[in-house]
């Protein structure tokens, strides 16, 4: 239940935590300790990110300033002081091949955004705002979610996601795939709309799938996952995942030593430097270490 006379648990106080998202609850749980707990708000800021992330959200952005403020295709991609290939030009790549995915998928990115547009003209709705901010209280977690959603209408809220194709090098140079798009939804996905549909209850859930390709629009009168039923299934697990979090806070007590000896963590991952512990400062993995030793 939505309530802001809450407050937040000392459980998390403790350990300097203000609130939590579906997000939060999707990383690993080393990658959460490590991000929520041993680095400062500031410096998982300055965490370097990556083209993927990058272009996903330009893209994002592009589509909400053409449904929400009436700009052109021309205006979000090119000429506007803001535009998503002025962005892409100052986007500092992580090294060449992600320097190329930048590039390929911001050639791509005309394609995509009209995709997207195409599947929200397809819900026939109207009044669309972005990036919209709500919090939600559960009385089974001492603490709030805190929430941004993409596009809310007069009868829909959107979530706008993109497949990128994968970036590899050829004798050519580099080059980007084809990705294709089926009816399998995430499982991330449907429980960020299960949340979105805690603060929204008088609005249809719409997840938007998007490639240069197609576009594809998941809502609850072509998506079994979108219903009601399933959507609740699905906040029961976020509010799971949330609490066994929170019982390890807890037990901790404020110690973030103790905490370290609760959580798994991969260090096989990190000295491969996998997706989540890429390009991250050594200063952080030393740190990090420090609590277990």
């Amino acid at each position: 239940m939505d309530n802001f006379l809450n407050t937040v648990s000392e459980v998390y106080k403790k350990f300097g935590l203000e609130n939590t998202s579906v997000s939060e609850n999707k990383l690993p749980e080393d990658v959460r300790f490590f991000q929520r707990i041993v680095l400062t708000k500031k410096e998982k800021e300055l965490l370097p990110g990556n083209a993927s992330l990058t272009m996903g959200t330009l893209i994002h952005e592009a589509v909400q300033k053409m449904i929400c403020h009436g700009k052109t295709l021309n205006d979000v991609i090119y000429k506007d002081q803001d535009s998503l290939i002025k962005k892409v030009r100052s986007y500092k790549s992580l090294d060449d091949k992600d320097h190329a995915k930048s590039r390929l998928v911001a050639i791509q990115a005309k394609k995509i955004v009209t995709n997207f547009v195409k599947g929200v003209e397809s819900l026939q709705d109207k009044g669309w705002k972005s990036e919209l901010e709500y919090v939600h209280w559960d009385n089974r977690v001492g603490t709030y979610f805190r929430m941004f959603v993409d596009a809310v209408g007069e009868k829909y809220f959107i979530d706008f996601k993109n497949l990128f194709g994968s970036v590899r090098q050829t004798k050519k140079g580099w080059s980007i795939s084809s990705r294709s798009l089926d009816a399998k939804l995430f499982s991330s996905d449907i429980m960020q709309m299960a949340l979105y549909s805690k603060v929204l209850p008088n609005h249809k859930p719409c997840l938007i799938y998007a490639t240069v390709d197609d576009v594809r629009c998941f809502h609850p009168d072509n998506t079994p996952e979108m219903k009601p039923e399933y959507l609740h299934k699905a906040y029961e697990e976020l509010i799971l995942y949330q609490r066994q979090w929170e019982l390890k806070l807890k037990i901790a007590d404020g110690d973030v030593k103790k905490l370290a000896m609760l959580v798994k963590t991969d260090f096989s991952s990190i000295r491969k430097q996998d997706f989540w512990w890429k390009n991250i400062p050594q200063e952080y993995i030393d740190r990090l270490k420090t609590y277990y030793a």
